[in-house]
């Protein structure tokens, strides 16, 4: 299947030759909720980058055991960021360099320090904005009458509210079904995830746990020659044998509720040391 060409059906949504809904097979999940909430708030779009960026695995969030210093006789718990297998051929884009600019397929971070580097680049939120509508290509969404250009305002005109009516639509079936889909359908469940891509973390009802049940289902279609699994670079995340998908993605979906205690920009300074000497 070339990505994109085709909508899966889901519940009652009929409007499947809808070129609006094919744009959920292209946008990034921040671009995607910037058309959906234009006031979201600067660190969701963080979160939906850095999620996107580890499904996409150019980064990998883990938990690891290490001393804290080489005369520590205890393993403590950290976790960590990484390079992923396709941080060297990913293009990045500007909003997205401000997680892969910072670390090197030589170096990792402990969480915390790492989201630490980041709030000290990320720019303010209008102006983060900005960067996702322009890398994404929607400015043509977003109104420019004088009352934006006055004010750090982000609003979509007539075309992108028709935009955010469609795709939510959509998203609020793909929300409503995807947990029956992964139990009773499987490859249906596997299609729809694909279409989606880093949109499924706008998916309230997905269970990642539940992801390990398409495994088999990833393995055999990649098997095929049917050219599914085509320019899907990080379906490996699926295919894997050796990895847990129920605990790595549980570990995500805990750090989507505690992430914002990392983001406290009106502190003005952080506390404590900016990484963690594992040696």
């Amino acid at each position: 299947m070339d990505n994109g060409q085709r909508i899966v059906t889901v519940g009652s949504y009929t409007n499947f030759d809808n070129p609006n809904v094919h744009r959920l097979s292209e946008l990034k999940p921040a671009a995607t909720k910037l058309i959906l909430e234009p006031g979201v708030d600067l660190v969701e779009l963080l979160k939906l980058t850095l999620f996107d960026l580890t499904l996409k695995q150019v980064l990998i969030i883990k938990k690891v055991l290490r001393k804290a210093h080489s005369r520590d006789p205890h393993l403590r718990e950290y976790v960590v960021v990484e390079t992923g297998k396709n941080f060297s051929k990913y293009s990045p884009n500007a909003f997205e360099e401000y997680f892969t600019s910072i670390i090197d397929e030589d170096s990792y971070y402990q969480l915390k320090s790492y989201l630490r580097e980041i709030a000290k680049e990320v720019p303010p939120k209008f102006r983060y904005k900005q960067q996702i509508i322009q890398d994404a290509k929607i400015k043509d969404l977003f109104k420019r009458d004088l009352i934006s250009s006055l004010f750090p305002w982000i609003r979509t005109n007539a075309r992108g509210e028709q935009l955010r009516a469609d795709i939510s639509s959509y998203l609020n079936e793909a929300d409503l079904h995807i947990g029956d889909l992964i139990d009773s359908d499987p490859d249906k469940a596997l299609e729809l995830i694909l279409f989606l891509q880093g949109n499924i973390f706008l998916l309230k009802n997905l269970k990642f746990e539940h992801l390990e049940n398409l495994k088999a289902v990833s393995i055999e279609g990649r098997s095929g020659d049917d050219g599914y699994f085509d320019d899907w670079f990080w379906i490996d995340f699926l295919c894997d044998t050796d990895l847990s998908i129920s605990e790595l993605f549980s570990d995500v979906s805990e750090m989507f509720d505690s992430i914002d205690d990392y983001f406290d920009f009106s502190a003005g300074d952080w506390d404590g040391d900016f990484g963690v000497d594992f040696d």
